[in-house]
């Protein structure tokens, strides 16, 4: 395969890579996440909160979008429209995904007390991201000297904490801190 071809088809791969990935973590954030009442970090977390605020009349894939929108301006003035690219590819595949899965699930648990899922490990693996507090960690990584993964940790402990406000319960922080953890390891892994 010549040099032009071969960077297509690995461009196409990783496109691929990222709407599988975007899929599986609509599926698994509604299935398993949303439906049992549990908050996770960065900006789905934030969506949830609002989603639970509302009571379910601001749907995630809404609210994901339009702070998604603001982040990606933000970040194309500072970042670039190369850091951007596929980025925006994510925000607009996660947000479709978690759009066809709100619409399918309609709030209702595959399991009941089980808040686990996968996902975003294959997006990062094809050099992507779904924005959120990514790009949030990009920013600030850039003006001062903190590792996006302490900003990103965090952003995921105040948006997890937050959630007693909202249920007043302390077994659901602890299940969003456990969730974030697993996730955090499964994307490591993959």
């Amino acid at each position: 395969m010549n040099l032009k071809l071969t960077k297509i088809y690995f461009s196409v791969q990783d496109y691929l890579m990222i709407l599988f990935g975007t899929l599986l973590y609509g599926f698994g954030f509604n299935a398993f996440i949303l439906s049992n009442e549990i908050v996770t970090g960065g900006v789905s977390g934030i969506c949830a909160l609002i989603f639970f605020a509302s009571n379910g009349l601001i749907p995630v894939s809404v609210s994901y979008f339009v702070i998604n929108v603001a982040l990606l301006v933000v970040a194309l003035k500072i970042l670039g429209l190369k850091f951007l690219i596929k980025t925006i590819f994510g925000v607009f595949s996660l947000s479709a995904s978690l759009s066809l899965f709100e619409w399918l699930l309609k709030g209702q648990p595959i399991l009941h007390d089980q808040p686990f899922g996968a996902g975003l490990g294959l997006v990062f693996s094809a050099n992507g991201s779904t924005g959120g507090t990514d790009i949030i960690g990009a920013v600030i990584n850039k003006y001062k000297n903190i590792s996006i993964g302490r900003i990103l940790l965090f952003c995921d402990f105040f948006i997890i904490s937050s959630s007693f406000f909202l249920f007043h319960n302390v077994d659901k922080i602890v299940f969003g801190f456990v969730e974030m953890v697993i996730s955090n390891y499964v994307l490591d892994m993959v």
